[in-house]
């Protein structure tokens, strides 16, 4: 049996507190109503039709297929063409809370994916 006081049973302990914390329970309504998301798209967005028209499909697709996993929907471009205003649009045609995480700084993969569990004080990353 581990002593409630070694370093392994901290880690654990660490770990099933922050599990605790993630609200589980709490689920957004996804808002399949692929007219509608055009609609947001298009008053949000002038011109991007090859853009709006992926997002659009990609939306459709999911709506189909009724899955809670997916391929992932990735916006790609230099600064200033709109990837993220099209996520805010995306996020608000579906119904899902949208978040920016700025990433800027972020110099070690631990940052964002969080460290392993032999490490002592090991944590979680910011994307869970």
């Amino acid at each position: 049996m581990m002593s409630a006081m070694s370093s392994e049973a901290t880690v654990i302990r660490s770990y099933i507190e922050w599990m605790i914390q993630v609200p589980w329970h709490q689920r957004s309504k996804v808002k399949k109503d692929i007219v509608k998301a055009q609609q947001v798209l298009d008053t949000d967005h002038y011109g991007l039709d090859r853009v709006k028209e992926r997002i659009l499909e990609y939306l459709a697709v999911q709506a189909r297929l009724n899955k809670v996993k997916g391929p992932i929907l990735c916006l790609v471009g230099p600064p200033g063409v709109g990837k993220t205003s099209l996520g805010q649009s995306i996020a608000n045609a579906t119904g899902r809370k949208y978040v920016r995480m700025a990433l800027g700084g972020v110099r070690d993969e631990a940052e964002i994916r969080g460290h392993r569990k032999t490490y002592i004080g090991a944590l979680p990353g910011k994307l869970i």
